[in-house]
């Protein structure tokens, strides 16, 4: 693309998706490097008196991410005199992502998007926020759902604009950027982070899209008729929402989303989830966190007999889905629910480590006790019990007897371990948790001397684990009793052992005795997963 056209193409590209507003002010988020540089000056020109939209103003964010130290700080200060010298107003702000991170049982990646965009619609105040993305971000992005998998939802891919949020540049590439920033003299910052392999996005970008691209070198224009196509079936989809929402929809507050539990059962399965994703996008800033596994958890929360009682789904980023005998809710937060439910999950108190000490048991990320629906409640149906005991090989999966679950044992790959056991060694416990992405019912155990397979079963008289973090073993009727579990489920939650003692009380706690340390050369993750 010849760079004297840019600016023409860019203009255009606005104007077709009407994109900027006739007058009021537009969010610019800029991390000083070349695709925020080039939208900087790009919308730089086009915004402004005696400019192609005059009422237009433009307002530069930059959020310090507190990633690499000092480095942080430098591109703060770099992007804050930019704006000055260019005469923009312009908004600093920081968090502590990797503690957010923690706090949230979120990906690195994750914990920085969900920072980023609650300090820029901060900074909005309702105003439209422009982004960076480009062509090649689209490619990257539909990649990176299908990797994940995902429904049509996933495979649009960006949107020029969608809510508040716009991305002039998703009609030219990086490579357009990089030489506008040459032709006007615009000096990039440099973040090393975009080179790091181990975050997924980035070996999209250096690792699988080349290697693709030597397999077909048209693999970027595929992707993107890709996700034209599935913008088409999606609009439908969202229309045939549009119309069911009202009859659906009881109640819409801050706090939670009330569904007619009937009307949304007898919608077609695909209207179902679709609803639900975007009922669950609004209580988590628009983004829904939901996969297949979740929906089905849904679904099978829906089918229990409307017997009047109250059962309670506890789902990914704080949601909970409470089912009562007219009502689905959704309710997300730590703090107290307005609607009481019969199964408690206790909320993670840490990511665990070396050198933990105290009476409280911890939590690892993810570790909640298991939903009762699913598993727990199976037992009456003659299935899983006191006196059921199943064996589990190592590496192993298999079936619990009368449940929709299996129990899981599976060593970390070779290739992850030795990163992680560097991580561990520098005690970065960021980056291990980020390696090991835990989710809600999987931890990550030191396995040596484990052996070659385990035993899966529940609670017998006088079980004991040492919790997390704790010096001497404790019973696991009393932290059943400390978490406030119902006395009804206590029977129901599968516990690990091997045969020296209790490995893990599935979604409680792990035995200190295996918790991952400096000197870990052997890890085992520990999973219950929907069939």
């Amino acid at each position: 693309m010849a760079n004297a056209n840019m600016l023409e193409i860019i203009s255009t590209y606005i104007e077709q998706h009407q994109l900027l507003p006739v007058d009021g002010t537009v969010i610019i988020a800029v991390s000083g490097g070349a695709d925020s540089l080039c939208l900087l000056h790009l919308l730089h020109q086009l915004c402004g008196p005696d400019r192609r939209y005059p009422a237009s103003q433009l307002h530069v964010a930059h959020l310090n991410h507190q990633l690499r130290g000092s480095a942080s700080e430098h591109d703060a200060q770099a992007v804050a005199c930019l704006a000055e010298t260019w005469g923009l107003p312009c908004t600093i702000g920081a968090e502590d992502v990797p503690a957010l991170a923690q706090r949230e049982q979120r990906s690195l990646e994750d914990a920085a998007r969900t920072a980023r965009y609650r300090f820029l619609r901060a900074v909005a105040q309702g105003n439209l926020i422009a982004v960076a993305h480009h062509m090649d971000d689209q490619a990257e992005t539909l990649m990176l759902h299908w990797l994940r998998g995902g429904g049509i939802a996933s495979m649009i891919g960006l949107q020029p604009r969608q809510q508040d949020i716009i991305r002039p540049l998703l009609a030219v590439s990086h490579a357009d950027n990089l030489a506008y920033c040459a032709q006007h003299q615009l000096i990039p910052l440099e973040d090393a982070s975009n080179g790091d392999t181990r975050f997924l996005r980035n070996r999209i970008r250096h690792e699988i899209l080349p290697l693709l691209t030597s397999i077909n070198p048209g693999i970027r224009a595929t992707l993107l008729r890709t996700a034209e196509i599935m913008q088409v079936d999606y609009a439908w989809i969202e229309q045939q929402i549009d119309t069911c929402w009202p009859t659906v929809i009881d109640t819409i507050s801050e706090e939670y989303i009330r569904l007619q539990r009937s009307t949304l059962h007898s919608l077609p399965l695909s209207l179902q989830r679709h609803l639900l994703r975007r009922v669950t996008a609004q209580l988590c800033g628009g983004q829904s966190p939901l996969e297949l596994r979740h929906y089905k958890l849904i679904e099978q929360l829906l089918q229990q007999a409307a017997t009047g009682e109250t059962l309670t789904l506890h789902l990914p980023q704080q949601l909970h889905a409470i089912l009562d005998k007219e009502h689905l809710v959704f309710t997300r937060g730590h703090g107290s629910s307005p609607f009481k439910g019969s199964f408690f999950c206790a909320p993670p108190s840490g990511a665990g480590g070396e050198g933990r000490s105290g009476d409280t048991p911890e939590t690892l990320p993810g570790a909640q006790p298991l939903d009762p629906v699913a598993l727990g409640r199976r037992r009456a149906l003659g299935g899983w019990g006191e006196e059921t005991s199943i064996i589990l090989a190592i590496p192993g999966r298999v079936a619990i007897p009368g449940t929709d679950w299996a129990a899981i044992a599976e060593p970390v790959a070779e290739e992850v371990l030795q990163e992680v056991q560097q991580a561990l060694h520098d005690e970065n416990w960021h980056q291990v948790w980020d390696l090991l992405a835990n989710t809600r019912y999987s931890v990550y155990i030191d396995s040596l001397n484990i052996g070659t397979s385990l035993v899966v079963r529940t609670r017998q008289p006088g079980d004991r684990i040492r919790p997390l973090g704790m010096a001497h073993e404790k019973k696991v009727q009393d932290i059943l009793v400390d978490k406030h579990i119902p006395r009804t489920q206590r029977d129901k939650i599968p516990l690990f052992f091997s045969s020296q003692h209790c490995l893990w009380l599935a979604g409680i706690c792990i035995d200190d005795r295996v918790r991952l340390t400096s000197t870990t050369r052997q890890i085992l993750r520990l999973a219950i997963e929907p069939l």
